[in-house]
């Protein structure tokens, strides 16, 4: 089995911290529902949140882990279902080896992360009425200019009002874009997710549970390495030779560097043609 690399490890990105951008572009939009706080309440909360939580991954990658820890806890005191502080604490439990600990800190990470995605839902509805009504006021803002302007310019030869309105006819054009765009797809768990889950269950023995994380993880980042040569490695040890070339070929369409020991083990495995 290929050594699982950890969000602390070296290489593109950390998708961890990555995380939080998503969340950046969603929080703002509404206050959460299940918390009985303001809009902006709620939105000085994650900030605080998200730098407790980017500082604890700083301190991972650093291999503190007890910083880390601290830092994780610091942010879920601030926002309890702040799934990406949660999915912290649960990488933080994986290295030390504790691994029940970790397979609780995961399941509530994804429990958290389906608040957000009703979150996301009702956020967007929002945002979209909040658009309308800026389109309204804009509207009534041409109509009171307009019954006002005069043809006639100032002394510099401008006419302040004919320049409000014009400004004011390409904000609404810029709404009307927005408001035009198609709608977005409901913000789906991303592969990190299931990929740490996957590492847990593979270190607790619970094979095909793993194998069943890893696809899901593949599924939803079909470029993720990592869980590609995880569930390629799992596969093949449990004897699916070609479920293991499935994900193989995949992966090379995408692009993804697979394990060249892994891959001549499984081609070796083939029936010639």
């Amino acid at each position: 089995m290929k050594d699982q690399k950890t969000i602390g490890s070296k290489g593109p990105e950390n998708r961890l911290v990555a995380l939080a951008a998503v969340l950046a572009l969603v929080l703002p939009l509404a206050a959460q529902k299940d918390f009985s706080q303001s809009e902006k309440e709620t939105l000085a909360k994650y900030k605080q949140a998200k730098a407790c939580f980017l500082k604890g991954g700083e301190y991972l990658k650093k291999g503190k882990l007890d910083k880390a820890q601290k830092e994780a806890e610091a942010s879920l005191a601030i926002l309890p279902r702040y799934a990406d502080a949660r999915l912290l604490l649960a990488e933080l439990a994986y290295q030390r080896g504790e691994y029940d600990g970790a397979l609780r800190d995961i399941e509530t990470a994804k429990n958290d992360f389906v608040t957000v995605k009703e979150l996301y839902e009702f956020s967007y509805q929002d945002y979209l009425e909040r658009l309308r009504k800026q389109r309204d006021d804009l509207e009534a803002y041409i109509q009171d200019m307009s019954a006002g302007a005069s043809d006639k310019g100032s002394s510099s030869g401008r006419n302040p009002a004919l320049t409000a309105i014009s400004k004011a006819r390409q904000d609404i054009a810029m709404i009307d874009n927005k408001l035009h765009e198609p709608i977005p797809q409901t913000l789906g768990l991303p592969a990190e997710f299931h990929y740490i889950h996957g590492n847990i269950l593979f270190k607790l023995k619970r094979y095909g549970e793993a194998q069943t994380f890893y696809q899901e993880a593949v599924q939803a980042d079909p470029r993720h390495a990592n869980a590609t040569n995880n569930l390629i490695s799992i596969l093949f040890a449990r004897g699916d030779t070609a479920g293991a070339l499935k994900y193989l070929e995949q992966a090379e369409a995408n692009g993804v560097a697979v394990n060249e020991k892994l891959k001549k083990a499984i081609l070796e495995k083939q029936p010639p043609r």
